[in-house]
């Protein structure tokens, strides 16, 4: 029987880039680079944006149990999931985890006892797992936390259905920390191009190590802002670019519009002028946000938290978009006028919509006295009790 190679990994840890005849694969145009760490990322005004809105917006909106006739249940899960930090928080970090790291992890601390009644043995209270100290075997797909094997009940794994920011982006969130870095090395003062000719043609005006020292001499009077001196035997020339060039305004642009294209953000949002493009309200761009922006994570996210593991069986979770799409009061108020009038809304959950606290019940209204009148003997100012009857 012969026996099978051994399987090795091609990936940017496990081959030199040298192989390939390349510098470093972050250097290289073609070859994929290699993935960059969340804190170097979020030095990237375009990345850390893209973060607030998918997780900051999807980590502050309430997610609902409803059991399979549509009721609405308390959910201590998601009241609040991890002890002593807000619901909030940990969603956004939950979001967060899925959008940089494509998964996240949840490890289940405290199971719901029998009075939760049909979520008696489901979990009620999770810690967050930071992705990166989560490791996944992918033949035995055993789980291991800091190395300790952990169980498929204990454990809650959240999937997104996309790509790694970090991973897949790598090349543009450089590309932009580049620029970044190159806009600041021109405002620090340093022209991006600046050298010294002799004025008498070929011949320098000392040696090797005088000319080495009075351009070391000149490079740091420049970089602490002060006054240099050109000896009288060489030219000064300085390349002549503008000031928005300095800036490298266009490139850096660009580097936002990759990164916004990799996040799915549009353009605007991030702060780069898109001027071909039609009318949207507030309504319809939040519409359009969540459709193409936020649908897969929306989707991955309510159907992990409906699974068997999570919920009783034929219950689901649903993240609740109405406080977000939230359209004027004018248009709220008609609405709601139509879909009371066609049986769609009634007038608490209408209340429920806007925030409001029930109406309490008004008492009725007492009737009023009765006004008994003497009966009449003909005579209108006469009564029988002025007839003088004994």
């Amino acid at each position: 029987m012969t026996a099978e190679p051994p399987a090795f990994a091609v990936d940017a840890d496990s081959i030199d880039p040298a192989v390939f005849g390349l510098t470093s694969y972050a250097t290289s145009n073609v070859a994929p680079a290699p993935r960059i760490d969340r804190m170097t990322a979020m030095q990237v005004p375009a990345v850390k944006r893209s973060r607030d809105l998918i997780a900051g917006v999807l980590g502050s909106l309430p997610v609902k149990l409803y059991s399979p006739s549509k009721d609405e249940l308390a959910w201590p899960l998601l009241e609040q999931p991890e002890r002593h930090r807000p619901v909030s928080v940990t969603m956004t970090q939950l979001i967060e985890d899925m959008l940089f790291e494509e998964r996240a992890w949840w490890q289940v601390l405290e199971l719901h006892g029998p009075e939760a009644g049909v979520l008696a043995g489901f979990p009620s209270r999770v810690k967050r797992l930071p992705p990166r100290e989560v490791s996944v075997n992918d033949e035995t797909e055993e789980v291991t936390y800091r190395g300790r094997t952990m169980r498929d009940d204990e454990l809650i794994r959240f999937d997104s259905p996309n790509d790694a920011l970090l991973v897949v982006g790598a090349r543009a969130i450089r590309t932009a920390l580049m620029l970044e870095a190159a806009t600041q090395r021109n405002a620090d003062g340093i022209p991006p191009l600046d050298f010294f000719t002799p004025k008498d043609g070929d011949v320098d005006p000392g040696d090797k190590a005088e000319i080495k020292a009075m351009l070391a001499e000149f490079d740091e009077l420049n970089r602490q802002r002060k006054t240099g001196y050109v000896p009288a035997a060489l030219n000064y020339n300085v390349a002549g670019w503008d000031p928005e060039k300095l800036q490298l305004a266009d490139q850096r642009q660009h580097a936002t519009l990759e990164i916004g294209r990799h996040a799915g953000i549009d353009p605007e949002a991030l702060g780069v002028a898109v001027t071909s493009r039609t009318y949207f309200n507030a309504e319809h761009k939040r519409r359009e946000f969540v459709d193409f922006t936020l649908g897969g994570y929306l989707v991955a996210l309510e159907g992990r938290l409906s699974m068997g593991d999570v919920s009783p069986f034929g219950h689901t979770a649903k993240v609740k978009l109405d406080a977000f799409l939230r359209s004027d009061t004018k248009t709220r108020m008609e609405t709601y006028e139509i879909g009371e009038r066609v049986g769609a809304y009634t007038k608490p959950e209408i209340r429920e919509l806007e925030d409001k606290p029930p109406l309490a019940e008004q008492p009725a209204a007492p009737a009023p006295p009765v006004q008994l009148r003497a009966a009449s003997t003909g005579d209108a100012d006469t009564s029988i009790f002025d007839m003088g009857i004994q």
